[in-house]
């Protein structure tokens, strides 16, 4: 280190005792907020499934999960903020939380939905939207560890990517369907379509998000 300034050799050694920790948290919390994609997603799938069994306790605990994953989201907000050094650029981690946090609320918004409205039964279609989501859920949950894994992210977006296309191409037809139903039933068409484009928006979301780790790993060394 000759030519160096002890105060600069100082600075770089604790940055780099720093780092690896500094590094640990953020993934401990970007690994936390991704587990609740899959948990809010779980959630809503069950809605689907099990019609108003155990529907008030499965729409409480959605509420509560979205609640949790908020305050990972703050978190995660002010660490970027607050700390000196961060694991990639800070606006795109600005961006990656907050596309997780748009994922969560779409998901609680169509529960929510469901809930208000007293639907016991979401049409077929829409399920299959579900479980898409379900998918990119889990997906999105597995490659937040493996952000500087190349390969694992590049299959990662691909994947997300093929989803929601063909979640476009449902959301389309299902569209169709509920618009070219009874005209005598315009209320149950509207709020199956409340619900509908909040699955649609949840599966835009996650598509921002694989966009977003795409980017965050295209800078990596």
């Amino acid at each position: 280190m000759a030519g160096l300034s002890k105060s600069y050799v100082g600075s770089a050694l604790v940055v780099f005792r720093l780092r690896p920790r500094n590094d640990e948290m953020f993934f401990e919390l970007l690994v936390s907020a991704s587990g609740l994609l899959v948990d809010g997603a779980r959630l809503l799938s069950g809605l689907c499934a099990d019609g108003d069994a155990g529907r008030a306790d499965m729409i409480a605990r959605m509420h509560e999960v979205e609640h949790q994953a908020d305050e990972i989201s703050h978190a995660l907000i002010r660490r970027v903020d607050t700390s000196f050094i961060t694991p990639f650029d800070r606006e795109d981690l600005h961006r990656l939380v907050s596309g997780l946090d748009d994922c969560m609320d779409h998901m609680d918004a169509a529960v929510d939905f469901i809930d208000v409205h007293a639907l016991a039964q979401l049409p077929p279609r829409a399920v299959a939207q579900v479980e898409i989501i379900a998918r990119m859920a889990e997906l999105t949950a597995a490659v937040v560890s493996g952000l500087r894994d190349p390969a694992r992210v590049r299959d990662y977006v691909v994947e997300v990517n093929r989803l929601e296309n063909e979640a476009d191409r449902g959301y389309r037809r299902l569209r169709a369907e509920l618009l070219s139903g009874d005209p005598m039933d315009v209320l149950r068409m509207l709020q199956n379509l409340d619900i509908v484009q909040e699955l649609e928006a949840a599966c835009n979301a996650f598509e921002r998000v694989a966009h977003t780790v795409e980017g965050i790993s295209l800078k990596e060394p």
